[in-house]
């Protein structure tokens, strides 16, 4: 069995002098010898062939392999090529759209080691914007806000979503050239980042008690360039869409969405549920759990090559910490989502309610959400509840003492005092959680 760390066997034909059937070096005894039999083969027909013949099949052969092996070689050195030229440019792109604390603090990547928390964030700015004309829009917004959370083992992921219309308390924070921020007892949290990622990030941090310390934001471009360099994403939709104000137009079933019409996907609310922001949050749930399946099932996760053609074509239009700023932070990063199985990727939409002094506003609903970010703290799993039980009516499953388990008893455990009791076990999400896994395939509506 040949050996892992042995060449190629065309490099080792070359590399040990030629193959079975190239001449051996003679000794003085055996070039006395008398010759035996013809000097030249003969053929069926009685015919010699000519020794000349015979030494040029064998030059074609050594040529072949010659050129055998130098195909090798060189699809060896373009591939590494590729990714060193692809590797300097994402740092060119990500040089000149990284961001660091004004005060020169912040946290260095030794490695992605222990759970991961990150803040990601889509811009709707127009600075730098090089595709279509999505109209005049001043400042920075962060119409979509995400958490993401890896486990420590790699085995489970959270994908929280958080309505840009969630108002919270804001930290003081500090803009990137200097200016102090007030603090506030409630701003909507996609205001935020119009001073600035870290304003974001500090909120985030602050309300979940997680510790965050790294972002990404993505703008236009960059959504249409990640689409585009996987060959568009699957997208399965109930009804007809025909949104003017996003410029989306679908009809029922399932589309291949890349580019600009894989943006307007994820921009549109009034293709959606009730045209709010929270209708738009299921449909963007619909679109990640595709893409997800989709760089699950090429093995873009574990290629180190394709992730640094995705970050080349993300980082274009990106934004990222100083400590992101490292094209092999960002594919160790992806990296930390390789081996987590699809179900056990869970997407929801932060639990919120109207808020008390504008309905057309929300704000977090506390008895769940601090039961999930102390589960989340402490790095224990989320999970929906079964479909099958969740919609089994009460009185069938009956216990050992003839009581009945009403559908409530899930509820219980997203309460805060449960999560304060037992702070390190898993959490079965109330049945009243929006959200999916990556596995799941339900259309959008």
């Amino acid at each position: 069995m040949k050996r892992p760390t042995d060449p190629h066997p065309v490099i080792e034909t070359l590399l040990n002098g030629g193959g079975d059937d190239e001449p051996q070096p003679r000794t003085r005894s055996s070039r006395r010898a008398p010759a035996v039999g013809p000097r030249r083969p003969i053929t069926g027909n009685g015919r010699h062939v000519s020794r000349r013949r015979r030494t040029s099949s064998k030059f074609v052969r050594r040529r072949l392999m010659v050129a055998a092996a130098a195909a090798v070689c060189v699809t060896m050195v373009a591939g590494i090529g590729f990714i060193s030229a692809t590797y300097f440019q994402v740092v060119g792109n990500l040089a000149d759209n990284a961001v660091g604390r004004a005060d020169g603090t912040g946290t260095e990547i030794s490695g992605w080691d222990g759970a991961v928390n990150i803040l990601i964030m889509g811009s709707d700015s127009r600075d730098g914007q090089s595709s279509a004309d999505y109209g005049e829009a001043g400042g920075a917004r962060s119409d979509v806000m995400m958490l993401l959370h890896v486990s420590a083992d790699r085995e489970d992921a959270t994908l929280i979503s958080i309505p840009r219309d969630t108002m919270l308390p804001t930290p003081e924070c500090t803009t990137p050239d200097g200016a102090v921020v007030p603090a506030q007892e409630a701003a909507q949290i996609n205001g935020a980042l119009e001073n600035g990622p870290f304003c974001s990030l500090d909120t985030i941090r602050d309300f979940t008690g997680l510790d965050i310390d790294h972002f990404i934001v993505v703008g236009f471009d960059g959504v249409i360039g990640i689409t585009e360099a996987i060959g568009g994403v699957d997208v399965c939709v109930e009804n007809d869409i025909a949104d003017d104000y996003s410029g989306l137009y679908m009809t029922a079933g399932t589309h291949s969405l890349q580019g600009e019409a894989a943006l307007a996907f994820l921009r549109t609310r009034h293709g959606f549920a009730d045209g709010s922001d929270l209708g738009r949050i299921q449909a963007q749930q619909a679109f990640l759990a595709s893409l997800a399946r989709k760089v699950t099932s090429a093995g873009t996760l574990t290629n180190p090559g394709a992730l640094y053609g995705l970050a080349d074509s993300a980082s274009k239009a990106m934004t990222v910490d100083e400590a992101l700023a490292q094209p092999s932070s960002l594919v160790a990063l992806a990296q930390t989502l390789a081996n987590v199985d699809l179900d056990r990727i869970v997407m929801l939409q932060l639990p919120v309610a109207p808020y008390w002094a504008d309905p057309n506003r929300v704000e977090p609903i506390t008895a769940e959400t601090d039961a999930i970010f102390a589960t989340l703290r402490a790095d224990q799993p989320l999970s929906f509840q079964d479909d099958q039980a969740a919609d089994a009516p009460a009185g069938d499953a009956p216990d050992g003492d003839g009581e009945q388990e009403g559908p409530e008893q899930p509820d219980d455990a997203t309460q805060p005092d449960d999560a304060a009791d037992a702070p390190g076990e898993p959490l079965t999400l109330s049945d009243d959680i929006v959200g999916r896994t990556a596995e799941d395939t339900t259309c959008a509506s």
